[in-house]
């Protein structure tokens, strides 16, 4: 603030105001402000002109002494560089896909829905959810040729760098999915008012004891447990050789192969030991890992898995993904089993399978899904589409109550545009036997032309049951049918016999024991 001196006088008509001021606002401060700062950009200006000059000679020495480097190393380098950025994409998006939790979402119009039941990752803690012990394969190059002789060369050096010996077990081929399953059928003309039901109890003349076991999940669900028990025996016969197998060597069809071991201790105190195998093949087009791992406690907890990866010349990728573990959680044993493949072709086709399974304190969940993906311009024969999803999944609270449902979709490029068909159907029961199945089947033309039709039961105890459903064309029902009703209140397939079909689980030693 300006300063002011007020000076006293004896007339009060007369007064006399000073002001004195700082300079800041003054026209000789704003000059003296302006100066200064032409004077410092002129001296930044200069700097920058040196640190330029410094600079270009930093980076053409740089660039001489890049050129000294053989074109193969500087190549090696550029690969390792490509790798790791592939590797950190890959690592976020696993990421992601681990924290992303898929819903089914009601588009019925009965009177019961699938109210945002999740068939995402479990919601259990803990070590289950840690990934993949020891070194990413995706980082990894093969040794290069100086650091190994050939067997052909015939030199004496090759038999004590690495000796030839059979690979433990045979890689994992490139998986494809069976084409048996890779289409769903159009809803034609012919077929629209008269389309196939849902498997529902009611509408089959079937003994109530035999339902279970015809569902369409009873053949996925026995080729799940198939895929659980093996891939266990895999593991435990894999680590039980650690101490035994060489640390490499090549194989008689000159295939290379590499092995590592470790043991990691996890920030919850789980000690886990794990060992992986690479490869290359002979023509080096292939490269390959297996990898093994088993992890426990001293509380109770254990655990089991494998992942199996490669790539190849031609540009495909695959990768499988394994695990099973069991651990006490508020005194109730539980076990949980994962598993997912996935793989994709040089040409972009992509196709993937996830499954769950959780089991404890009388309860129990399982869900799978499936889905593939091929280029949309391939050509195809009427009633085949270029991405397909399917997936199912039950859920048992223990108490009697229990939800199911099946959900089918397909995509097919028709030019610039898409049709699309699937049907699905759920079911949800609560301990008291209360509770709805319903349906729908649907397709949508390129065009975005709709028809679709649904159905629905309602169950409420009294003998009774509500059947209603109505379709885009105009058909319409709604009507009461003396009927019993019957629906999956426990699962065939729980807790006992899972455990009993996790010896090798069982079998997972505590750190102490080993």
């Amino acid at each position: 603030m300006p300063k002011r001196l007020l000076f006293p006088c004896h007339s009060r008509a007369k007064r006399l105001i000073v002001r004195v001021s700082d300079g800041g606002d003054s026209y000789l401060g704003m000059w003296k402000k302006a100066m200064d700062r032409e004077r410092k950009e002129i001296e930044f200006s200069k700097i920058t002109e040196n640190g330029k000059q410094e600079d270009l000679e930093a980076k053409s020495i740089e660039f001489l002494k890049i050129l000294e480097v053989p074109t193969e190393e500087r190549d090696r380098i550029q690969r390792i560089q490509v790798i790791d950025r592939a590797a950190a994409a890959i690592a976020v998006a696993s990421t992601l896909l681990r924290e992303e939790k898929m819903t089914v979402q009601n588009e019925y119009s009965g009177s019961g829905s699938l109210d945002d039941f999740t068939i995402g990752d479990s919601q259990h803690g803990g070590s289950a959810s840690i990934g993949t012990p020891g070194p990413n394969f995706w980082s990894w190059i093969p040794p290069s040729a100086d650091t190994y002789v050939n067997v052909d060369d015939g030199a004496d050096s090759a038999a004590s760098s690495i000796r030839i010996s059979p690979y433990p077990s045979q890689p994992n081929p490139v998986m494809e999915l069976e084409p048996s399953i890779a289409h769903l059928s159009l809803p034609f003309e012919s077929k629209i008012y008269n389309p196939s039901l849902p498997p529902f109890q009611s509408l089959a003349e079937v003994e109530k004891q035999d339902v279970s076991d015809s569902g369409p999940q009873s053949s996925v669900e026995q080729q799940g447990d198939k895929l659980f028990t093996t891939n266990a025996e895999d593991a435990a016969h894999a680590l039980s050789e650690v101490d035994l197998a060489s640390s490499h060597g090549i194989s008689p069809e000159g295939s290379m192969w590499w092995k590592e071991t470790g043991t990691e201790v996890r920030a919850d105190g789980v000690v886990c030991r794990w060992t992986l195998t690479r490869g290359v093949t002979a023509d080096k087009s292939v490269e390959w890992e297996d990898k093994y791992w088993e992890a426990a406690d001293e509380f109770g907890y254990k655990e089991l898995g494998s992942e199996k990866s490669g790539r190849d010349a031609s540009g495909n990728v695959w990768h499988e993904f394994w695990k099973e573990s069991m651990s006490q959680i508020e005194g109730c044993l539980h076990i949980e089993k994962t598993a997912n493949k996935w793989g994709k072709s040089g040409k972009g086709d992509e196709w993937q399978e996830k499954w769950f399974e959780h089991y404890g304190a009388g309860q129990a969940e399982k869900w799978a899904h499936k889905w593939c993906s091929i280029d949309p311009s391939t050509q195809l024969e009427a009633g085949h589409a270029h991405v397909w999803h399917e997936r199912w999944g039950e859920k048992y609270d223990g108490q009697g109550g229990s939800v199911k449902y099946t959900d089918k979709w397909a995509e097919r490029s028709e030019g610039d545009r898409w049709t699309k068909w699937g049907d699905k159907w759920d079911e949800h029961f609560d301990p008291s036997g209360h509770g709805v199945k319903q349906g729908e089947t649907w397709w949508e033309g390129k065009y975005g032309e709709r028809w679709n039709k649904t159905w629905g039961e309602g169950h409420n105890g009294s003998g009774w049951v509500h059947k209603y459903g109505k379709s885009s064309c105009g058909q319409h029902w709604d009507t009461h049918v003396q009927q019993d009703t019957w629906y999956e209140r426990f699962p065939h397939y729980g807790f006992y016999h899972c455990y009993e079909n996790s010896l090798p689980l069982r079998q997972v030693k505590k750190p102490s024991e080993r």
